[in-house]
Parts: C-alpha cells; sequence; structure tokens
C-alpha cells in the first residue's frame, strides 16, 4: 500500500515537470528562437520616426562661393551624424534587417578609408572648386579692369615728351597766354598849323580816367615748331569814362573816347641776352573819340573816329631778376580819317606811336607794370581862296598814363 502511493506521487512528479518543460523550454537550455540583441545596440522603438521627420533641414540662400561650401559640408556633417545615430530598420516580421556595409562596422572587410573622411574629401573639393570659380572671376574682372585703366592712362613716351616741351618752354620764358588790366590816365591835345579865320581853334582836353584791358595768347607755344610756336595774337581795349570837356570860348562838351586794337605778333626769344625778346607785329589800331553838345561852340569840334593798320616793332630786356623795360613803336596807314579832317580840303592824315613800359615781378607769372603810349596823327591839306575852314594842316596828340598787372603762364 505505501509503495503504491508512492509510486502515484512519483508520477505526479513527473507529469508536472513535463508540463513545465513543454510551457519554458528556455529555462532547461533549449534554443531561443530570437536573437539577442548585443550589448550596446539599442532596439528601436516600434513606431521610429522618420529621418527626414526628426531632423529637418533648414533652407540655404546661395550668397556665395564660400557661404554655399560651408552649407554644404554642414549638411554633409549633420546626414552622417543622423546615419550613425539611426536606429536599425526591421523587416515587416519584427527582425532587424541585414546591416550594410555603412551600418556595420564590424564585419566586411576593411575599406581605404572611414566615410568621415571622404565626406571631407568631398567638402574640400568643394571648397576648392567654388574658390577657383571665385578666383577666375575675380581674376577676369581684375584684368578688365587693369585694362580699362591702361587703355586711358596716357602713354609714357607721350608724357615724357610733354614734360620735357614744357620744361623748355617755361626754361625759354615762352609764355602761352598773358592777361592784364590798368587805370590810366588819358588826354588829347588838337591843333591847327597856319589857321585862317575864326572856326579853326584848338582843343585840349585834360586827364580823363580810362580802363584798359589786354590779351596776349601763343596757342602753340608747347609744341617743337621751331616758327609757329611764336606767333600769336595781342588784342586790347581801353574805354574813358566821366569824361568832361570845353572849347576855348567855355562851351561844355560831352566827350566819349574808346581805343582798340589787335596784333599779329611773331617773337624772337633770345634767353642768353638777359632774356631778350623780340617782337614783330602786324594789326589794326583805332581811335573812336566823339564830341556832343546842344549849344552854338562857334567852331569846328574835333571829332574823329580813326582807323589804321599798323605795323610794328617792339622788345622786352631784363635789368635784373625782378625789373625788365619794355619799348616798342610802330607805323600807322589810316583808312578813315573822321568828321573834322572832312571839313579841309584834300586832307591827308598819317600816325605814328610809341610805348614805354616797366615790369616788375612780384610773385611767378604775376607783374607790376607802369606804361606811357604816346599816338600822333598828322594831316596836311590843299586850302583854296574861298574854303569855310583854312589851314595848312592839323596835329592831333593822344597820350595815356596806365599802373597795373600782368599774369602770364
Amino acid at each position: 500500500m505505501i509503495s503504491s502511493g508512492v509510486t502515484a506521487r512519483g508520477g505526479l512528479c513527473l507529469a508536472v515537470v513535463a508540463v513545465a518543460a513543454a510551457l519554458s523550454p528556455s529555462a532547461f537550455g533549449a534554443p531561443s528562437k530570437h536573437r539577442k540583441t548585443p550589448k550596446g545596440r539599442r532596439v528601436a522603438p516600434a513606431a521610429a520616426v522618420p529621418r527626414a521627420e526628426a531632423e529637418p533641414r533648414a533652407p540655404v540662400e546661395e550668397t556665395s562661393v564660400a557661404d554655399s561650401a560651408s552649407s554644404r559640408v554642414a549638411e554633409s556633417a549633420a546626414a552622417s551624424a543622423a546615419e550613425d545615430d539611426a536606429p536599425a530598420r526591421q523587416d515587416p516580421s519584427g527582425r532587424p534587417s541585414a546591416s550594410t556595409a555603412s551600418d556595420d562596422r564590424s564585419s566586411g572587410p576593411a575599406e581605404e578609408s572611414p566615410p568621415s573622411a571622404r565626406r571631407e574629401r568631398r567638402a574640400a573639393r568643394s571648397l576648392d572648386s567654388g574658390a577657383e570659380r571665385g578666383a577666375g572671376d575675380e581674376g577676369s574682372t581684375g584684368a578688365m579692369a587693369a585694362g580699362a585703366v591702361e587703355r586711358a592712362l596716357p602713354n609714357d613716351d607721350d608724357a615724357r615728351a610733354l614734360g620735357r616741351r614744357e620744361a623748355a618752354r617755361v626754361a625759354a620764358g615762352r609764355i602761352e597766354v598773358a592777361v592784364s588790366a590798368s587805370i590810366d590816365a588819358g588826354r588829347r591835345v588838337f591843333t591847327y598849323s597856319d589857321p585862317v579865320g575864326a572856326s579853326p581853334q584848338p582843343y585840349r582836353m585834360p586827364l580823363a580816367p580810362l580802363a584798359t584791358f589786354g590779351l596776349e595768347a601763343y596757342p602753340l607755344a608747347s609744341t617743337d615748331i621751331p616758327v609757329v610756336r611764336d606767333l600769336g595774337f595781342r588784342a586790347r581795349v581801353s574805354r574813358g569814362f566821366a569824361m568832361e570837356s570845353s572849347t576855348g570860348d567855355g562851351v561844355p562838351l560831352r566827350d566819349s573816347w574808346t581805343r582798340f586794337g589787335g596784333d599779329l605778333r611773331q617773337r624772337l626769344l633770345l634767353p642768353a641776352l638777359r632774356g631778350l625778346e623780340l617782337g614783330l607785329a602786324v594789326g589794326v589800331d583805332a581811335s573812336y573819340f566823339d564830341l556832343q553838345t546842344k549849344a552854338d561852340v562857334g567852331s569846328l569840334v574835333p571829332a574823329a573816329r580813326m582807323l589804321s593798320l599798323r605795323a610794328g616793332l617792339d622788345g622786352r630786356f631784363a635789368l635784373t631778376r625782378r625789373l625788365a623795360v619794355l619799348a616798342g613803336g610802330g607805323y600807322l596807314a589810316t583808312l578813315t580819317r573822321g568828321q573834322i579832317y572832312d571839313r579841309f580840303r584834300s586832307p591827308h592824315v598819317a600816325d605814328v606811336d610809341g610805348q614805354i613800359a616797366a615790369a616788375f615781378g612780384l610773385a611767378t607769372g604775376v607783374e607790376a607794370r607802369l606804361e606811357g603810349r604816346y599816338t600822333r596823327y598828322y594831316a596836311s591839306f590843299a586850302p583854296e581862296v574861298g574854303d569855310l575852314a583854312v589851314a595848312g594842316g592839323a596835329l592831333d596828340e593822344q597820350m595815356q598814363l596806365g599802373l597795373g598787372l600782368r599774369y602770364a603762364h
């Protein structure tokens, strides 16, 4: 009886062990149907967030070659970090998929270089290509700018030739242009020779103020042409203001006096002879002197508008470094005689003039001048018995004395 009870209890224990082995084979060393997860490797959750959604990329603006290359390097680094940190992919059955060459670093043959080195080389190549493109663009732009500047600049030979000509012009005292202005005092005296009757009365005008302006220019003074570089022209004009006079009988007269002229001048420079300058001039000279009155004068009024051709000589001689004297004279062939000479029979009029001046240098190109000018018109008549105005001839003297400034370049 006891043996049967023991046998029954032993059979019950075996049955319990068999049921437990069927329910948990791993408890007794049976192999598991699932691979164990390696230590240090995390298993992805069932619902993994896609990489594109987990790490959105910020839009990159194309600003420059260096900026775009830096952006590409940053994107490559972010992508590699995402790939390294991404969880293992699983197939639909729940098992992890086979690892690729980029994911599994422990299996497969060794690569020539790690992916990070390849990425760095690609980024460096992109930077180098961008820099080369930028350098090429900058180089082409700089070459174009340099070519434009080179075309705009004068040739070195031309600049040196111009400098030599300018130095020679200054050393020889060959001016290009000169302007002058002065305030003058003028006087006129008109007298007759062998007058008959009361009508030919002398006329004397006291000192009257005049403003005088002058211009002298040599357009080709900087060239190498021997004769033409010293050929120029001169012009001058004097105008009286606040002028009044009277006849010998005391009748007041309103006066108007204008003198002007212009010459074509050829100069000859002799620097070795104390800066001697000689000139030959051909041009015109005029003196318009008008007299008006509303009273009965009782005599001839010497109003005259004289226009003459002029040929003259002049010169300049330096006494010291600052002081120089000028002198000149010319002959005038009358073209128009004026009203006073038409009152006499067969008038013949000629005239001469002369100038003298002292010039004192104040600064480079600037000098003060004291200048006097004298013009003498002389006329001869052929009177006959019965003429209203009878005289053997007439003399008209016009004088100017002025102080002014002259600038020459």
